[in-house]
């Protein structure tokens, strides 16, 4: 009789992690949120900037409704000079498709850039480096740099 009563719990407990699993899936799926991502650029390599592109657009392509924010300071700030980036046509784009790219205004100030050399679209932040923390720490943003 024993066996019997053990066998039933057994199953019971079968049963009962087969539905937790269940569950927790189809909550999953009802819950799933789109990415926030953000790139960090702040390296001046431009073979390198022009993967980080094609990285936010392959991003796009699985996500439509990720949100990406690419912050350029450092020697990263030569992406969105208009007369220095070799990607102002991939910049467009990704602002198009509704990528926020901001440039740190004290690596402007300290290399003499204005908003008017920015790649239209291009918005400015006080600190790059605050706003990756900011947009971590207090938006929930995970980090990716290429």
């Amino acid at each position: 009789m024993s066996s019997r009563i053990a066998w039933a719990a057994l199953a019971l407990i079968g049963l009962g992690v087969v539905l937790s699993q269940t569950g927790s899936r189809a909550d999953d799926e009802e819950t799933a949120e789109s990415l926030r991502v953000l790139v960090h650029m702040n390296f001046a390599d431009s073979g390198r900037q022009g993967q980080g592109m094609k990285n936010i657009s392959r991003i796009l392509e699985v996500d439509s409704e990720a949100q990406v924010v690419v912050v350029c300071h450092s020697g990263g700030i030569n992406v969105v000079e208009a007369v220095r980036t070799d990607h102002a046509e991939a910049i467009t784009s990704l602002i198009d498709r509704g990528v926020t790219i901001v440039a740190c205004e004290n690596t402007m100030k300290r290399n003499g850039i204005t908003k008017d050399d920015l790649v239209p679209g291009v918005g400015t932040v006080p600190s790059g480096a605050v706003e990756v923390v900011r947009r971590q720490q207090f938006d929930g943003f995970a980090y990716f740099r290429p």
